[in-house]
């Protein structure tokens, strides 16, 4: 089970803690969560890296990338404000890897729990 940390503030704003449910549901593979919370043509952009293009691969690249090596989530902060949304924090692994992360969010709409259209994730390995 992914030890999780989060800011306590997250609760006093609903999309806030929507970005805090994508993010859990994203290092424990909750594919079913992700599935309603993403468009169909949702797009994730590992900057540096891979670019994904729809719900079927971007699933498919969550489980590789993010999935049961992670042993502890750290959310640092979590800003939204109309159609977007902005995570910080640290993944660390299983084998000790640590990486810092910020993933920016655009949202179909601006309401409350619309769901994910793009995912920008900027990512440091940090020395252990």
């Amino acid at each position: 089970m992914v030890k999780i940390h989060v800011p306590g503030d997250c609760g006093n704003a609903p999309k806030k803690l929507f970005v805090k449910d994508f993010i859990v549901a994203m290092v424990n593979n909750d594919r079913d969560f992700i599935y309603r919370s993403a468009t169909d043509d949702i797009q994730w952009n590992m900057v540096g890296g891979q670019y994904i293009d729809g719900k079927d691969a971007v699933l498919t690249a969550l489980q590789r990338f993010r999935g049961d090596a992670v042993a502890e989530l750290t959310i640092h902060t979590i800003v939204t404000h109309g159609y977007d949304g902005v995570a910080e924090g640290l993944l660390k692994f299983k084998d000790g890897r640590r990486v810092a992360f910020c993933d920016v969010y655009r949202f179909r709409a601006s309401t409350n729990n619309a769901p994910v259209k793009a995912i920008t994730t900027y990512a440091v390995a940090l020395d252990l």
